[in-house]
């Protein structure tokens, strides 16, 4: 080994190097260490976030040296990172003296203006930086911290501009391609995504991630055979990598592909860590290939990572929903409805399973419940007088209907379930004067009597009704 070649420390040796730098403090030796020593000893302290420490080490090491700027723009770092903004704007002014072109300086002080609400000031030091910066690297520094600056203003076509400035500078800047992957996903501007990775492609082929955002551009627009074209280079590119797996099963989901999907997110379970997400979406494949069994071995899997994970108990009722298995499905919708009670996807499935099981009266329950959390959704005005009706309440169901009626005029469907409601027990006048305005409102939707009670297909009076109103 050359005698001036570097050597990148192993985490054993800067653990030695700080435990030198303690034992100094400790026994108030006096302290003498190599610049880059100094250095890993601060990243140390950052890393395991002893902001403290890591400050009274740039002190001392502004000390030793106390013409390196490094160490003032890092001491103003620190104090920025503890919310003493005055202070750090203050060194930062020492550090600017120092070297007045080092880049990190204008970076700190963008961040400090920024996190006091100051955009403009933040936008100055990054122009200003901008037209003294000489490598790409600074430049795509800086074209990210604009690309924050806007997005904090929660102006996202100039977030993207930003962005693409800076992956024009480096087109392999992973924190830039994950960023303007998101800003896309707001901003639903697929065209122009698809438009500019296609021109950072070729600029750099092999670049897994600039595939990967052409692929989800695709996957906006609904071109799926594109966009899993665009997810295969991903995966020939680099074949670990999970998200590529994950994102074709998810396309395939969208064509109705179960199989297919399914077999890319188990390849992407192999190669990820443990993932109720990504558990949850394998099980709703098997759960499409009528492999019931299967789905809830992998929501088990899912809960086995987050035991309070409510969708996975919900999935697995469903599962049981779906074979008619009662008490099982009650017992998993329960589970989810004990973690998340105001999820009323939740409470409507646990109804319905109790309705199916015959337990009308805990069926109401849940369904006053419902109700009680959300009046505005008409299904529910329905569901809670169905409820009534299956416990023979009879006045409280069409007590319900009747507000119904008045909240939601016009709406046939109400006039057709009063009709079979009325028709059931018994009072065929009001039941006929009720479809009769059902008819009259929307004529196409009077098959819902038939599916509420099929004996009404054999009811003459009924058919005669409907057939005067038919033209």
């Amino acid at each position: 080994m050359e005698e001036n070649e570097y050597h990148e420390p192993s985490f054993g040796e800067i653990v030695d190097l700080v435990k030198q730098y303690e034992d100094a403090v400790k026994y108030k030796q006096q302290l003498f260490f190599e610049e880059d020593n100094y250095e890993q000893i601060i990243q140390f302290y950052q890393d395991n976030r002893e902001h403290n420490k890591a400050l009274r080490v740039i002190e001392t090491a502004i000390e030793q040296y106390s013409f390196s700027s490094f160490f003032y723009t890092k001491k103003a770092e620190m104090l920025a990172n503890l919310k003493r903004f005055d202070e750090a704007l203050g060194i930062l002014e020492e550090s600017e003296r120092l070297d007045p072109k080092d880049i990190n300086i204008f970076l700190i002080r963008s961040d400090i203006h920024l996190w006091e609400g100051r955009h403009q000031e933040a936008l100055d030091e990054v122009e200003y930086a901008l037209n003294i910066a000489t490598e790409k690297e600074d430049k795509c520094e800086l074209y990210l911290e604009m690309a924050d600056i806007f997005e904090d203003q929660e102006k996202y076509p100039e977030v993207v501009q930003a962005l693409q400035d800076a992956l024009l500078m480096d087109p392999n800047c992973e924190e830039g391609l994950n960023r303007f992957w998101f800003c896309t996903e707001l901003t639903e501007k697929f065209d122009d995504s698809i438009k500019f990775h296609k021109e950072l492609i070729e600029l750099s082929p092999y670049s897994h991630l600039a595939w990967f955002n052409l692929g989800h551009a695709y996957a906006g627009l609904q071109m799926y055979d594109e966009s899993l074209e665009a997810f295969g280079f991903v995966m020939a590119i680099d074949e670990s990598f999970d998200a590529a797996y994950i994102c074709s099963a998810d396309v395939l989901y969208n064509m109705g592909k179960y199989e297919e999907a399914r077999n890319f997110y188990l390849d992407a379970i192999k190669l990820s860590k443990p993932n109720k997400e990504l558990y949850l979406k394998t099980a709703e494949t098997f759960e499409k290939l009528n492999d019931f069994s299967k789905s809830r071995s992998y929501l088990r899997k899912a809960i086995a990572v987050d035991p309070y994970f409510d969708e996975a108990f919900y999935r697995i009722g469903e599962t049981y929903r779906l074979e008619e298995k009662w008490p099982k499905a009650i017992s998993s919708f329960e589970r989810a409805v004990k973690l998340n009670r105001e999820n009323i996807d939740y409470l409507a499935a646990l109804a319905d399973a109790y309705l199916c099981s015959g337990e009308a009266e805990s069926a109401l329950d849940i369904f006053e419940k419902i109700f009680q959390l959300d009046t505005q959704t008409k299904q529910n005005w329905i569901n809670l007088a169905t409820a009534y009706f299956n416990v023979e309440n009879y006045r409280k169901a069409f007590q319900v209907l009747n507000e119904a009626e008045q909240k939601y005029e016009g709406a046939a469907d109400i006039f057709y379930i009063k009709s079979v409601f009325y028709y059931q027990v018994g009072n065929r006048h009001e039941s006929l004067l009720n479809l009769e305005r059902g008819l009259l409102t929307n004529f196409a939707e009077h098959i819902l009597i038939f599916e509420m009670d099929d004996t009404l297909l054999d009811d003459a009076a009924v058919l005669q009704v409907i057939e005067q109103y038919r033209d």
